[in-house]
């Protein structure tokens, strides 16, 4: 699933491709997206008429802003597992579009998703920030960092692993296993770690690992295993730079053989000399 890097490059291509104009129509496909009350798609269609006078981010969500001015509205847009946002010139729609809307310059702006695990809604954007899962929402690794001492009172009275509680976008927006993992690498921080007992120097660590991996992250344009494009359908290359994640029994920088482990149905690698794994109390 694209995770903050990967989001913030499709809003930063956005951003480059010029003003995009006016919606002057809109195709929505009949088929369902994601399921959820707050995921509601029919207003996209109230989008016709509106220019597109923005972009914005907050964790793994994106949005559009249209005016005018003193109605503005939002089209949100989860790009789920697969999804993918281009903007291209006319031609026939690719297999899978799920949302397209023609702009007033000619070029077309399109949401295509193989797996339909994307979302999209639209509506006024006071509204849609005011509720879930906007509303939500923690504060944005990118543009929010924190601080460890931020970050450790955030996580008081909580027992959950780090590993967990990094990727709870309540408690940070915009990280997912990926970034979690390498994150956890580069502060030496085992992810099983119970967060009620990291010592104040690992929540520094950690603080300081997130700015380092989500600006290498951007630098590359993102990750790409599978799926990911950014809005000018290229992949990114982050994935040449994991230091952890996916590479289960290959060598660490450190020379020891990355181990895997399970937690709540899902893998995490880490280094066993790097990342030493906490000791059970007696």
């Amino acid at each position: 699933m694209p995770e903050l890097p990967e989001v913030e490059s499709v809003r930063r291509g956005l951003e480059a491709a010029g003003p995009l104009g006016t919606v002057t129509s809109v195709y929505r496909s009949r088929l369902a997206l994601r399921v959820g009350a707050c995921w509601r798609p029919e207003r996209v269609r109230e989008l016709a008429g509106r220019s597109i006078t923005g972009t914005g981010r907050r964790g793994k969500y994106l949005w559009l802003t249209l005016g005018p001015a003193h109605d503005p509205w939002a089209l949100l847009i989860h790009l789920g597992m697969s999804g993918r946002l281009d903007v291209c010139a006319p031609s026939p729609r690719p297999p899978h579009p799920h949302l397209e809307l023609g702009l007033s310059g000619g070029r077309r702006l399109r949401f295509v998703d193989p797996r339909r695990f994307g979302a999209v809604r639209a509506g006024p954007l006071a509204e849609l920030e005011a509720r879930p899962p906007v509303a939500g929402l923690g504060p944005d690794a990118l543009t929010e960092p924190l601080t460890g001492g931020e970050l450790r009172a955030r996580a008081r009275g909580r027992k959950r692993p780090i590993w967990d509680l990094l990727m709870d976008q309540g408690f940070v927006a915009g990280l997912g296993n990926i970034y979690a993992q390498e994150i956890l690498w580069h502060a030496r921080v085992h992810p099983l770690r119970r967060s009620d007992r990291l010592p104040t120097a690992a929540w520094d660590r950690l603080a300081t690992a997130s700015a380092q991996v989500l600006r290498a992250a951007l630098d590359h344009g993102g990750t790409t295993l599978r799926d990911y494009r950014n809005a000018r359908g290229e992949p990114g290359s982050h994935q040449g730079h994991l230091h952890v994640y996916g590479r289960a029994g290959e060598a660490c920088a450190c020379g020891r053989t990355i181990r895997a482990t399970t937690h709540a149905g899902r893998t995490v690698s880490y280094c066993p000399r790097c990342q030493s794994p906490p000791r059970p109390r007696t």
